[in-house]
């Protein structure tokens, strides 16, 4: 199960899931077409894991961040994480945590979004749905988790959450992203931790090398004979109406 991170959405994470096979990805409450806000992350992560069978939580920035969080209220439910780009484990310069506020998160184009993400137009395309998302309204929610990303407080948070975690944690960064000296020290202490650099890419490697983080989440995921499943843009538990995207 895929956790996109911000400001973009699980559209930007297809090429990864299609490629893996045995995936989903859903948008957080609030970001992209799902419905909520960060006060709903608890009761939703909690329906995420019970009652969708995700035993493995794939987590990008922001995402990352949650994924922590389920797997600590639900450590004999999550058995591995694999957090890709996880704020908390870099420097509070990372490029997440210098993304302007709301009012450019609103009027920014496909275009503009992608030559900041990744120093590239050629990625607009990809990025058309996170526009429209943000447009729509995501990109309040968006701006608030960005300006919490710099929280010295929730990044000590997480990494103590994510150091009493007794399962598998798999981290996946780019070389123009790296590990931070906390971030590194941390994952030293942790016997079940492994960690992969994918040269030449930065914040948000599933736009610029989506094969080469599939071949990372894949490679690592030890579910031989899952049951194939259909990629999915929001989850929406018990029983709540969801919209989706194919």
């Amino acid at each position: 199960m895929v956790l996109p991170g911000l400001p973009v959405n699980a559209d930007t994470w297809a090429p990864v899931v299609a490629a893996l096979g045995r995936a989903r990805a859903a948008d957080l409450p609030g970001l992209g077409m799902s419905a909520g806000g960060r006060d709903d992350w608890p009761s939703w992560l909690t329906a995420l894991v019970t009652e969708t069978g995700a035993r493995h939580l794939v987590g990008h920035s922001i995402g990352a961040a949650a994924a922590v969080e389920a797997a600590a209220a639900h450590p004999e439910t999550v058995d591995r994480l694999t957090l890709v780009a996880p704020f908390f484990l870099q420097p509070r310069s990372a490029p997440a945590a210098r993304l302007p506020a709301r009012w450019y998160l609103t009027r920014v184009s496909p275009r503009a979004l992608a030559e900041r993400l990744t120093g590239d137009p050629a990625h607009a395309t990809a990025l058309e749905s996170s526009v429209a998302d943000l447009r729509r309204g995501a990109a309040a929610t968006a701006a608030r988790l960005l300006a919490a990303a710099a929280s010295p407080r929730w990044r000590a948070d997480l990494r103590a959450e994510l150091a009493r975690y007794p399962g598998d944690v798999h981290v996946v960064v780019g070389s123009r992203d790296p590990l931070g000296p906390e971030g590194r020290a941390l994952l030293d202490t942790l016997p079940r931790a492994t960690v992969t650099v994918i040269p030449g890419a930065g914040h948000h490697p599933q736009l610029t090398h989506p094969e080469e983080v599939a071949h990372a989440v894949g490679g690592w995921n030890a579910s031989p004979g899952a049951p194939a499943v259909q990629p999915f843009r929001t989850f929406s538990p018990s029983g709540r109406s969801a919209r989706f995207r194919g």
